[in-house]
């Protein structure tokens, strides 16, 4: 049996984060029949940024008050997304930088990074030579499986070094279309576009692990929404209007926006699925708010946020998935086939188990 070390955005107090690492170690290691572990490599601008967010960073004075209040409940969170990631992930020994991880490699047969924004400078400070698996020496050996640069590509200060480091990649895949462009117009490589690793595990996989915090089975709308954004919860504040319904918001720092009824801050990769299982409709602007939405086959409302926004405009042409009537005051339901979606995500997972178990020479 062949061992497997990914390397990614793995302890970050973000849901996205945690949980498409959570669901690429799994698939590897139950689909491609692999020992496979996440490289506990922790990256040194991603762990300070990450320390800096338990503060509450906003201009808005009310944010800020609701933030000192609630310091304790993200501490709280931030144990729940530790426990999860020990008791449901294997984890090589821990590395802090890339001396560490160069000196004493952790010795799989085959490396993969990615996913997440794990190519995007502006997360860690730079291109990080870890996330480009630059401490093996075998190009064979190493896979990339759909790392993004969150944006459609790079500053023109990084592409020289990028082209180096892509073309020291043996097998080549990238989350989204606008980043196969930029690699081929900067190494005129063709890399795969692969699906996020969210959408490997099934609906009812998904399921499984989720658990719902709330004591109350009444319906409920859910509101997930990247930072403070006065237009999404414009949205939201009419949906629950027009709906009757319930709003349980997670929020990262306890802003009350004055229709929501439960804030919820204190809640782990585990709980934040229960919410989206059980959620009667959602109300969004993440990139895996959308994926949890589709995966869970959710009445939704999405308006992107604009940071980033090349990933879900990429996300929401592949599923077919039509927003524009979220803006509708008379809607302000996303459009999309709830089938046909499900059919090409199947379509994608299969695609993508192909590219690692090729990548990974299990198909010799």
């Amino acid at each position: 049996m062949k061992k497997v070390g990914i390397i990614t955005f793995h302890f970050v107090n973000n849901f996205g984060g945690n949980l498409q690492a959570y669901a690429l170690r799994r698939v590897v290691e139950q689909k491609c029949n692999t020992d496979a572990e996440l490289i506990d490599y922790r990256n040194w601008f991603i762990r300070f940024t990450d320390t800096v967010r338990l503060l509450p960073i906003t201009t808005n004075f009310a944010e800020i008050k609701s933030g000192i209040k609630t310091m304790g409940q993200r501490l709280g969170r931030r144990r729940k997304f530790i426990n999860f990631t020990k008791e449901n992930n294997k984890l090589s020994r821990r590395y802090i930088n890339h001396w560490q991880l160069n000196a004493n490699p952790p010795g799989d047969d085959k490396y993969i990074c990615g996913s997440d924004q794990i190519w995007n400078p502006f997360l860690t400070c730079g291109l990080s030579h870890n996330y480009f698996l630059r401490f093996e020496a075998n190009p064979d050996n190493k896979i990339a499986y759909a790392p993004s640069f969150g944006t459609s590509g790079v500053e023109p200060r990084y592409q020289k070094k990028l082209d180096k480091y892509l073309n020291e990649i043996g097998h080549l895949s990238v989350r989204e279309t606008s980043g196969q462009t930029f690699i081929k117009d900067l190494s005129n490589r063709d890399a795969i576009r692969v699906i996020d690793p969210t959408f490997l595990l099934t609906k009812e996989e998904w399921e499984a692990v989720g658990k719902n915090p709330l004591k109350s089975d009444e319906p409920y709308m859910l509101l997930y929404i990247m930072q403070r954004d006065d237009e999404m919860y414009g949205y939201a504040k009419k949906l629950k209007e027009k709906l009757g319904i319930k709003v349980v918001e997670i929020s990262r720092y306890g802003y009350q926006p004055g229709f929501v009824d439960e804030t919820l801050i204190d809640v782990g990769p585990d709980e934040f699925l229960g919410l989206f299982r059980d959620a009667a409709y959602v109300c969004t602007n993440s990139y895996h708010g959308l994926a949890f939405s589709v995966i869970f086959q959710k009445e939704l409302c999405l308006v992107p946020c604009k940071r980033f926004r090349a990933r879900i405009s990429n996300l929401i042409d592949l599923l077919h998935i039509d927003i524009s009537s979220c803006q509708d005051d008379d809607s302000l339901i996303a459009n999309y086939d709830k089938v046909y979606v499900q059919q090409n995500i199947e379509k994608e997972r299969k695609k993508a188990l192909s590219y690692l178990n090729e990548s990974l020479g299990l198909n010799e």
